[in-house]
């Protein structure tokens, strides 16, 4: 801890960022008090290289650097945690975010285990011992004297005391195993830090290229982050940091599909990817535009799958037109193709063949400009399975739940039947902190409670159901219509019939559903059986 406190021990910036869960933080600070090994640390010491640094260890600033200095290559979330928590000061943030109040960890005296400090209560309770105090003397002793001032009886405070110097002894007397590199260059380092997380808590794939990468003159982190930061004002900034790596992967002529780890690491990979940023980044941004302007929505939270931004951002990245100057026919074929391949499920069953596949198609078609052969071959690659049909319970990782909502957003102006106000879907969808969207009928375990008819496009702040409040709004039938609430639900809604409303509302929902797809000359069919569970989209 001394090393680190005076700047002797830092965290490269090839590095993955901290990742542990709260859950891990504890189990860690078990073992220590438990006398179990936690892993050694490997730290490498280099000669003359100047290498770029993290600028916090966990939740704190990471000291000046020293004169001499060791870059850790493994055990970052250990060394992390464990100088987050005990180095934590006491006028550091409590429970702004969920995030800080991670690092606000004790040891209940009574029921002798770890937790986390969140309620106010927690931090002048004598029976929980602040981690961040054990190794600052004043501060264990006035803890000390917190306890004895308390109204508990002199055998409880005795019993406390002695399990609080039990623990500031553990973890005092702690050590940990340490392995040192010394000399060596970055793409050493880079070498071993990347074979050894291929083991261990997974890294991400982004995580992995951007230790892989890692270099004085190109950052690949900062790289992604402005390229998602370029796609945040059309509402696609939180889409995955994996497709936004995959699309640089492409542009830079490389695996994107399976990246090769130990190719990363080439100083050309590096070159083409950086030359890459700017074209991706233009190509993404347009694949947006086309998003917002034609199929009508703007939050990634509602992109049924991430692969469809891949091969959009393809598309424009290969075709020399904007989303604005498209021609009619290949803007409706590229609507097509979205609402197709959102419906069929084409990219929850894709293998990497398969998406590889449909890169060559996308590719060809943004070449061709949409004459010849070429669209022919493109339709037939990817609209070549039956649609699939109306889901029979709700889950918003489902993709085709994604898809059942953006038709609602895109057949017609949605309206909310209780203040007459009208409603941005993808304003609606796109906070994450939301919870989901409101039932009808409250939730009661039935199949009918589950339906996707029994939840509906509104504010939160209505309530976590709204039959009461729609059915005082009978009366506002074209709002109501707008949601899919015809006569027949409205009947059932005003006698509290779910399972009549829930009929009749699905049967005007899949109505809408076809009637729309038709336009494009897609029609659901009847031979396909509907889902009990689909949990489907991939990772954005």
């Amino acid at each position: 801890m001394k090393d680190v406190d005076e700047g002797r021990v830092q965290i490269p910036r090839f590095q993955r960022p901290y990742v542990w869960t709260p859950q891990m933080m504890r189990e860690l600070f078990e073992s220590v008090l438990s006398g179990y090994p936690i892993g050694s640390l490997l730290f490498w010491e280099p000669k003359d290289t100047d290498v770029r640094l993290m600028p916090k260890i966990g939740p704190l600033p990471a000291p000046k650097r020293g004169h001499s200095v060791s870059l850790v290559l493994d055990g970052h979330q250990r060394l992390a945690t464990l100088y987050g928590v005990l180095r934590l000061e006491s006028a550091d943030p409590r429970s702004a975010t969920p995030a800080e109040q991670h690092w606000w960890l004790g040891y209940d005296l009574i029921a002798q285990e770890t937790r986390q400090m969140r309620f106010p209560d927690d931090f002048e309770n004598p029976t929980i011992l602040p981690f961040r105090i054990v190794l600052k003397t004043s501060e264990f002793i006035r803890f000390a004297r917190l306890v004895d001032a308390s109204n508990l009886s002199s055998p409880e405070k005795v019993l406390l005391l002695d399990r609080a110097d039990g623990v500031q002894r553990a973890i005092r007397d702690y050590r940990i195993a340490l392995t040192i590199m010394r000399d060596g260059s970055v793409d050493d380092a880079v070498g071993i830090f990347s074979r050894i997380n291929r083991s261990g808590r997974a890294m991400t794939a982004d995580q992995m290229a951007v230790a892989l990468t890692y270099h004085e003159d190109f950052n690949l982190e900062e790289a992604l982050d402005r390229i998602l930061g370029d796609l945040e004002p059309y509402g696609f900034g939180d889409v995955s940091r994996t497709i936004v790596l995959q699309s640089l992967l492409h542009a830079a002529g490389r695996n994107f599909v399976k990246p090769n780890f130990d190719n990363l690491r080439e100083r050309v990979t590096r070159e083409k990817l950086k030359e890459s940023v700017e074209s991706v980044s233009r190509s993404l941004q347009q694949a947006c535009v086309f998003l917002n302007e034609s199929i009508g929505f703007s939050t990634g939270r509602l992109l049924p799958y991430a692969l469809q931004l891949l091969l959009l951002g393809i598309f424009f990245r290969q075709n020399n037109h904007t989303p604005q100057n498209l021609p009619d026919d290949i803007d409706k074929n590229l609507r097509r193709w979205f609402w197709a391949t959102s419906f069929e499920g084409w990219f929850a069953s894709a293998n990497s063949s398969e998406v590889e596949g449909a890169v060559a198609n996308m590719e060809m078609y943004a070449r061709s400009e949409g004459h010849g052969p070429s669209t022919a071959s493109f339709e037939a690659f990817f609209i070549d399975r039956p649609l699939r049909p109306f889901p029979k319970t709700f889950d918003r990782r489902s993709a085709r739940i994604r898809a059942m909502l953006l038709v609602q957003m895109a057949r017609t102006p949605l309206v909310d039947p209780i203040t007459d106000d009208a409603i941005n879907g993808s304003e609606l969808m796109s906070d994450p902190d939301r919870r989901d969207l409101p039932y009808v009928f409250r939730p009661a375990g039935t199949r009918s409670a589950r339906s996707p008819a029994n939840r509906i496009l509104l504010p939160r702040t209505h309530g976590s159901a709204v039959r009461d409040l729609l059915a005082g709004r009978a009366g506002n039938k074209a709002a109501l219509l707008s949601h899919g609430i015809d006569d027949a639900a409205l009947a059932a809604l005003r006698s509290r019939d779910v399972d009549a409303f829930v009929a009749a509302r699905e049967a005007a929902l899949m109505d809408h559903e076809n009637t729309f797809l038709q336009q494009f000359a897609l029609t659901m069919g009847d031979s396909t059986l509907r889902s009990e569970d689909e949990i489907d989209i991939d990772e954005n």
